[in-house]
């Protein structure tokens, strides 16, 4: 690729990602921090959908973003329970369900957040819950949560766990008294003007949404279009703590943004303080983690080799990410549906480095 320009670079990357099937259709973005405030750069191709019809991705396509939503809703709301001091890192569960079971009674909100809670990663609850009726499902899935068995003492090690997140937002719903999508935008994305571009579409009946599709559902065998992929957040209504926010390259690369100057000191949220979000971007141990956020592996990371060892991140298993380094200031914000028409697709496992390398060298 030598003479070429960046640009030019990442289109030969990006068309030869789409013929060799990575994914149907891909946006990225590109954020440095300099004296004069974010230069941003980004780009989009393919398709937001192939079946069952082909329709081409727009600068305005809203993704499933999957398990970003742990870091872009959960996470947050959080640092704002803690601000009121409503909640704390050190919160045990017998201090929110009084009546939980004795081996997860002294598991904490800081353990939840850096999967050190003890709870395995996933468990397919979704069968069983299709077979209630909507409004019984929640208390449902809790009771099957604290029924679950435990894979490690709580804090002994990490394991990554949907099943923490889940109840993580069932928790910030308990205290707030209002479901994650009416929080996430009436708390963290209003104030900052990105409610259109980052939110749950099963709060939001939004017309002429752009929408990114993903798998057919096995239930309805209609193709997966602003409604959430991962089964056990459909399962409830589309809201959960782990998945179910959807949003726009905007929306995202905004926050990282938000995350990144708050981070450094600059600006700050109005509903909670930098202070709140610098402790929970502390790394957890030898664990990989933060409170929320994933590191930098030793070798092997999916962010390539030029982010910084202080870098935070998160993968989204619709085929989303972002990474943020603070030393060279700078955040990359990728966005593809390599889950449509199948999830059985996993080539963007090698196509992740290879791209941030290319952008960061």
């Amino acid at each position: 690729m030598e003479g070429m320009t960046r640009k030019e670079k990442m289109d030969k990357l990006f068309i030869n990602a789409l013929n060799n099937e990575v994914f149907p259709g891909a946006s990225y973005a590109f954020s440095k921090r300099g004296q004069e405030g974010y230069k941003r750069e980004s780009n989009y191709y393919g398709y937001a959908e192939l079946d069952p019809e082909k329709k081409e991705l727009t600068r305005d396509s809203v993704f499933d973003l999957a398990s970003l939503t742990k870091v872009l809703v959960t996470v947050p709301l959080l640092l704002i329970l803690f601000e009121k001091q409503q909640l704390s890192s050190q919160t045990e569960l017998r201090d929110i369900y009084p009546s939980c079971p004795p081996d997860k009674a002294s598991i904490t909100i800081g353990q939840l957040l850096s999967h050190h809670s003890g709870f395995t990663a996933h468990q397919e609850y979704f069968n069983d819950l299709i077979e209630r009726p909507l409004n019984q499902r929640k208390k449902a899935l809790i009771d099957a949560i604290f029924k679950e068995n435990l894979i490690a003492a709580p804090g002994e090690k990490s394991c990554y766990s949907d099943i923490g997140f889940i109840l993580l937002g069932f928790i910030v719903e308990k205290i707030t008294g209002v479901s994650l999508a009416e929080a996430a935008k009436d708390l963290l994305y209003g104030p900052l003007g990105l409610s259109d571009d980052l939110f749950y579409p099963s709060l939001q009946e939004k017309k002429n949404v752009d929408y990114v599709s993903t798998e057919k559902c096995p239930w309805t065998g209609n193709m997966l279009s602003g409604k959430v992929h991962d089964e056990n957040c459909r399962a409830i209504g589309g809201v959960a703590g782990h998945a179910g926010l959807f949003g726009t390259l905007h929306g995202v690369l905004s926050m990282c943004e938000q995350f990144l100057d708050q981070w450094k000191g600059r600006g700050e949220h109005p509903a909670y303080s930098n202070k709140q979000l610098q402790r929970i971007l502390e790394p957890v141990g030898n664990s990989g983690w933060t409170m929320g956020f994933d590191l930098v592996s030793e070798s092997g990371s999916s962010s390539g080799n030029f982010f910084t060892k202080e870098s935070v991140g998160h993968l989204g298993f619709t085929g989303t990410s972002f990474w943020i380094d603070p030393v060279k200031e700078c955040i990359i914000v990728l966005l593809t549906n390599r889950v449509h028409p199948t999830r059985e697709n996993w080539k963007i496992k090698e196509f992740r480095p290879v791209f941030h390398d290319l952008l960061m060298r």
